[in-house]
């Protein structure tokens, strides 16, 4: 059985690296770390599909959900707030910014009845499932 690799190990090596040069150089802000920004689970329940989707930081207000193309797409976008502070940033890593994902999802589901809420930075979306009709064929 072969390895399973990460193709992005090295990459965060290299910016740790990078990271602890620049500290050692004095106050420069840390290169924004090199991950997925949206964390999703999607659930097959049975009558209906769930998708948790991690967005913590945002409000309701921030979140965009829309279906296109059969995918489910999440958006979300926080805008930098400008406000006067007193002092300087010694480390910054709170960045404000978009997040966006595109979900394929299984054909078959009623787009009409999705509900969807937002509490403590979770997002979590329910799509019910078509009923299927079931019809008898004659055999002649």
């Amino acid at each position: 059985m072969g390895m399973l690799i990460d193709p992005f190990e090295e990459l965060r090596r290299m910016q740790e690296r990078f990271n602890r040069l620049l500290e050692e150089f004095g106050r420069f802000p840390e290169v924004k770390e090199f991950r997925v920004t949206m964390p999703v689970d999607v659930i097959d329940e049975g009558e209906q599909i769930r998708v948790v989707a991690d967005l913590p930081g945002f409000s309701k207000e921030d979140l965009e959900i829309y279906f296109e193309d059969g995918d489910l797409v999440i958006k979300a976008e926080k805008k930098e707030e400008f406000e006067e502070k007193k002092g300087e940033y010694l480390r910054r890593e709170r960045r404000m910014g978009k997040v966006y994902r595109r979900i394929a999802l299984p054909a078959g589901l009623d787009i009409d009845a999705v509900k969807a809420k937002y509490n403590n930075g979770v997002l979590e979306i329910t799509i019910p499932k078509l009923k299927k009709d079931r019809k008898a064929v004659q055999i002649e």
